[in-house]
């Protein structure tokens, strides 16, 4: 008895090439399908409480973000401010759903928390998202917002992002409470790695 090669018969060739073409498909459709699917606002608020997070059931603690925005701009959706862009990034999306990040992702050594102190949930929620922010240069901000091209029309805001752009500031060192329930800033927020040779 002949036993045939690995693509010995027209079946198995054809199985492999489908298997291929739909293994490049799911790669190539990976992170819009996340984005613009899986990570969508009803999908955050079956677990976030929607009067903190989504832009229809606001309450006067958060705001939608833009506040107003332009003819032909939408507002934010969770995902724009909360998924990093990018293949990777987007699993995030699905171990935050299975609860893995919750479950495994925050024993971080936190300051208060070591000291014995209680943070509540939503503190702690916004410290880590600040943190991430900070260490990832408030990438999510910038896929909308190009810090160079902003021109506030007050003088307080112009000197203020001119001094961000010497001192190489990332957006949430001063846009640290935009659209959530307001949390205080932690005395140890935004600590930048001292310089060697200092």
């Amino acid at each position: 008895m002949r036993i045939p090669g690995l693509f010995g018969s027209r079946a198995a060739l054809i199985s492999a090439v489908v298997v291929l073409v739909l293994l490049v498909g799911w790669l190539f459709a990976y992170e819009p399908v996340t984005r613009n699917l899986v990570a969508m606002d009803p999908v955050c608020t079956y677990c976030h409480l929607e009067r903190e997070y989504a832009p229809g059931v606001r309450l006067s603690f958060s705001k939608p973000h833009p506040a107003t925005p332009k003819k032909g701009e939408e507002q934010a959706r969770c995902v724009d401010c909360h998924l990093p862009e990018g293949w990777w990034n987007a699993t995030y999306a699905y171990t935050h759903i299975a609860s893995a990040t919750d479950l495994f992702g925050h024993f971080r050594d936190r300051d208060a928390e070591r000291a014995g102190e209680w943070i509540p949930p939503a503190a702690a929620r916004a410290y880590r998202v600040r943190d991430r922010l900070f260490e990832y240069d408030s990438a999510t901000c910038r896929t909308c917002h190009v810090e160079s091209e902003i021109k506030p029309k007050r003088k307080r805001g112009q000197r203020a992002h001119a001094k961000a752009l010497k001192n190489k500031d990332t957006c949430v060192e001063c846009h640290d409470n935009l659209a959530h329930r307001y949390v205080e800033l932690r005395e140890t927020a935004f600590q930048k790695p001292e310089k060697a040779g200092r």
